[in-house]
Order: structure tokens, then C-alpha cells, then sequence
């Protein structure tokens, strides 16, 4: 038998991608409300294709609840032949719905998020290049929606649901659309993910923050992980190479659930670039800053400090305090996270400046207190 998800690993999966695309989405509109932005086209898109992951899911769970997905094909152990049941003859027709949805799911999402690429890149020769990808994405939809419509025999569309074996022998050209849809799935989500890559490292910010956004872009690639994990799921299954290869359910659940698995990844990995107003205090920067801060702070505690020549005075915890940025040039870092040992206050040998405007400094310098925090903050 194939190896596939059960019943309670198809509903967890179906759950899971419903509630995450629906917190993404929310999140990408709460970020247009922080800035006062309009919703454009691209958000437009995207939530479409959520829309279009939801009902994949809903599939999904359907399927699941009948008995037919998350389950596998019985085979008579004497003769290896298939026991045709009803639920072999459901996969028809779950397959053929969700072929349809995935096909106008992934065209959506990737138009959406070439969309944002021409919002925030607006070099012109980026914006020509961006066009030809958008028509090209958009004929790829197109052609594949009705090859996937009308691909059984005189396009009788009854002859996709009414038996499995009637659309083994009248729809015999599924395999070969779908197998061409899928590889030319990973070649475009490819094309796209490459899209932005040169650009970001074209802008000025420091190499750890081009990373940090070039990695943002590239989660993507988790999408394109599970495309390709369709695709090797079909080539198998159209060639005949496996043991479960009769396996009608086990192959048709592993097919639906790694296409749902591709749209809803990719509707997540589609908002991540524009929730930066939500997180701008809690970004990866300022997470690496505070716990560089807080070790640096163990360490100021566990060192000493000179008092007089010769004499040595151990600082304890009551001899730091957080002070809040004060707007002013002499503790001001433009690069996140970073550690700024120039133009410091007067009196203070070190201090750490972290992205989220706090300040770890010490109180006490040659025996002379420093500043405290109401004097900071003045």
C-alpha cells in the first residue's frame, strides 16, 4: 500500500492550513490598517486564493469524514487484484474538483504575489520583466484550467465522477496534463521566488538585514517543496513504478493533500513580507538585539570594574538600569541590533543599544554614578 495520511492526519492538516492562511490574511490587513494603506490588488489576490484554500480544505475534510480520504484502496491478497469500492469511486471525484481549484488557486496566488513585487520594485526594467511573468502566469492558468476541464473524452464532464474505472480508460490523458502542470508549477514558483533576490541585495541595509529579508522572500520554497512532492507523487503514479500504485485512495489522498499543502503554505508565505508594521518592535533584529543585550548584561555582572589604580569594584545587578532612548545622536545605532560603542553619554565606559530604544548601561563609572532613568528621559 502507498504510504499516505490517515483520517485524523488529513483533518489535522486541512484544519491547521484553514485557520493559518485565515490569521495571515487577517495580519496582512491589520498591517494595511497601521500604515492607513489601501487594499491593492495583490492583497486582492492573495485572499482569493485563500478563498480557494479553504475550499480545498473543506474537500479535504470531506473526504476524510466519508471514509475515502485517509484511507486505502483493499486489494484481494490471493490475486493482487483491486477490490473496487464506493470510496474508490469518490477519489474520482475529489480529484477532479480539487485538480480544478488547485489550478486556479496557484495561478492566483502567484499573480498575487508578482503584484507585490511591482508595488515595492519599481525599477523600470523590473516592472517589463514583472509584465512578461504576469502574462506568462496568466496563459499557464488559462491553459491548464480547461486541459484540466476537458481533458476526458469529448469533454463529458460526467465521465470525471461517475466511475474509477470509467475515468482510468475515457479520461486516460489526466496523467499526462497533470504531470505537465506539475512540473511546470515548480518551474514558475522558481521563476517568481528568483524575482526579488536581486533587487533586496541592491538596497542599502547591512548584509544581516538583506539576509533576514531575502529569507523572508525565500519561505516561499516551502510551497515549492510541496509542489514537488506532487510532482514525484504523479510521476510515480503515472508510471507504475510502486508497489502502491493500485492504491487508488492512498495515492489520490497523498496527491490532494500535498496540493492543499502547496496553496495554503503558499498564501501564509505570500503575507510574511508585509506584516513589518505589526512586528517593527518585535522583528528578528530586535529579538537577536535582546538577547545579545541580555547577555551582555550577565556578563557586565559577572565582570569587574576600576575604581581607583589598583582597586577593583564589582558591579552587582543594582548597578544597572534600562534607560529609555532619548531621540538624541550620542547613543543613536542605524544598524539593528548592533552593538555601539561611540559617542556615548558622558561617564559611561559601555553600553548596548538595542532596535527596541532601550539602552543596558552601567550606573556606576570610576565610582561616580552615572545617569538614572528620570534623567535620561529629560
Amino acid at each position: 500500500m502507498t504510504s499516505s495520511p490517515n483520517q485524523s492526519g488529513v483533518y489535522a492538516v486541512a484544519i491547521i492550513l484553514i485557520l493559518a492562511s485565515a490569521a495571515a490574511i487577517a495580519l496582512r490587513y491589520k498591517a494595511r490598517r497601521i500604515r492607513a494603506a489601501p487594499w491593492k490588488a495583490d492583497d486582492w489576490l492573495v485572499s482569493s486564493a485563500m478563498l480557494f484554500t479553504w475550499g480545498l480544505g473543506i474537500i479535504l475534510i470531506h473526504g476524510a469524514s466519508q471514509g475515502t480520504l485517509g484511507t486505502h484502496t483493499a486489494i484481494n491478497p490471493k490475486t493482487g487484484a483491486v477490490i473496487v469500492s464506493p470510496h474508490d469511486n469518490q477519489v474520482s471525484m475529489y480529484s477532479a474538483i480539487s485538480q480544478l481549484l488547485t489550478v486556479i488557486a496557484l495561478g492566483t496566488l502567484k499573480f498575487g504575489v508578482v503584484m507585490f513585487y511591482r508595488r515595492i520594485f519599481i525599477r523600470d526594467w523590473y516592472r517589463k520583466l514583472s509584465i512578461a511573468v504576469l502574462v506568462i502566469i496568466a496563459l499557464w492558468t488559462v491553459a491548464f484550467f480547461f486541459a484540466t476541464l476537458f481533458q476526458c473524452n469529448g469533454g463529458n464532464l460526467n465521465l470525471r465522477w461517475k466511475s474509477a474505472e470509467t475515468f482510468k480508460y475515457s479520461c486516460y490523458r489526466y496523467k499526462g496534463i497533470q504531470l505537465a502542470h506539475c512540473v511546470t508549477d515548480v518551474a514558475t514558483d522558481l521563476v517568481v521566488l528568483a524575482m526579488p533576490v536581486n533587487e533586496v541585495w541592491k538596497l542599502r541595509m547591512t548584509v544581516r538585514q538583506k539576509l533576514v529579508t531575502s529569507l523572508i522572500f525565500l519561505i516561499g520554497f516551502l510551497s515549492t517543496a510541496a509542489g514537488t512532492a506532487r510532482l514525484v507523487i504523479f510521476s510515480e503514479d503515472s508510471l507504475e513504478t510502486t508497489v502502491g500504485a493500485r492504491d487508488v485512495r492512498g495515492v489520490g489522498t497523498n496527491v490532494l493533500v500535498w496540493g492543499y499543502v502547496e496553496v495554503g503554505v503558499g498564501v501564509v508565505a505570500a503575507c510574511l513580507p508585509t506584516l513589518k508594521p505589526i512586528f517593527d518592535n518585535r522583528s528578528l533584529d530586535s529579538i537577536v538585539a535582546s538577547v545579545r543585550s541580555k547577555v551582555s548584561l550577565r556578563s557586565l555582572n559577572s565582570s569587574t570594574q576600576r575604581g581607583k589604580p589598583g582597586e577593583e569594584v564589582p558591579i552587582s545587578s543594582k548597578d544597572l538600569e534600562m534607560l529609555p532612548f532619548d531621540g538624541s545622536n550620542h547613543n543613536e545605532s542605524h544598524i539593528s541590533g548592533a552593538d555601539s560603542p561611540r559617542n556615548l553619554p558622558a561617564g559611561l565606559t559601555e553600553a548596548i543599544i538595542r532596535e527596541d530604544n532601550w539602552t543596558v548601561q552601567s550606573e556606576r563609572v570610576d565610582g561616580v554614578a552615572g545617569p538614572s532613568s528620570a534623567d535620561a528621559s529629560k
